[in-house]
């Protein structure tokens, strides 16, 4: 018999890594044009290639993943989220980080849903968010809702706002409620308090742990 990830979520994770790879193409080739005008000088060149070495490790370690232990998110998430803002930040021109992440524990699928919805969310606001701007801040936050028993990722940047994603009708959004689908969640979107847009990812905590 096939594992349950095989029968329900296959096209979920093919059409995830397609979309993934379409996005970092598009980053990647205005990177290198960046690279080639002599805006990015050659000196970040050795760092770059460290840090794309290092994100598809990471991604290599998700698409291939079957733990059934639940685990922490949060190096990975630091490591995916870092690594797409210190790569590709460059095509914005100076982009801030910030991340609040709590020790989320989460197994199997449901780990590698989260962690990928973080990543296409970050991607959509490198690709989206900063159009004409020269400078931009990303937060993320990871909480534990225990009110709720929800587990709760927040994605929130101060570009230019939610337009086609407040009705679910933008870049990605698609994607993302795939993913929150797999987490038995829901995905919503909204103008942040920053200014731009806040996507916000809940799904019940049963089976999972805060370490």
């Amino acid at each position: 018999m096939q594992p349950r990830e095989d029968i329900n979520w296959r096209g979920v994770w093919t059409d995830e890594a397609m979309h993934r790879a379409a996005n970092l193409r598009h980053l990647a080739t205005n990177l290198d044009r960046l690279f080639d005008s002599g805006r990015i000088g050659s000196s970040n060149r050795y760092r770059t290639i460290q840090r794309t070495n290092a994100l598809v490790s990471a991604y290599q370690t998700l698409d291939t993943a079957s733990d059934a232990c639940p685990r922490s998110c949060v190096l990975e998430l630091r490591a995916i989220a870092g690594g797409l803002v210190e790569i590709f930040g460059h095509t914005v021109g100076s982009l801030a980080l910030s991340l609040d992440l709590q020790p989320l524990q989460l197994a199997g699928e449901k780990r590698r849903a989260l962690l990928l919805a973080a990543s296409e969310l970050v991607v959509n606001a490198l690709r989206h968010a900063f159009v004409g701007r020269q400078a931009g801040s990303i937060h993320i936050a990871l909480r534990h809702d225990r009110t709720r028993q929800e587990g709760v990722l927040v994605v929130a940047d101060d570009g230019v706002g939610p337009g086609g994603s407040m009705d679910g009708s933008g870049h990605g959004c698609g994607i993302i409620r795939k993913l929150a689908d797999v987490l038995d969640g829901d995905a919503t979107w909204r103008r942040s308090a920053m200014g731009g847009t806040e996507a916000s990812l809940s799904f019940p905590l049963t089976g999972s742990r805060v370490g």
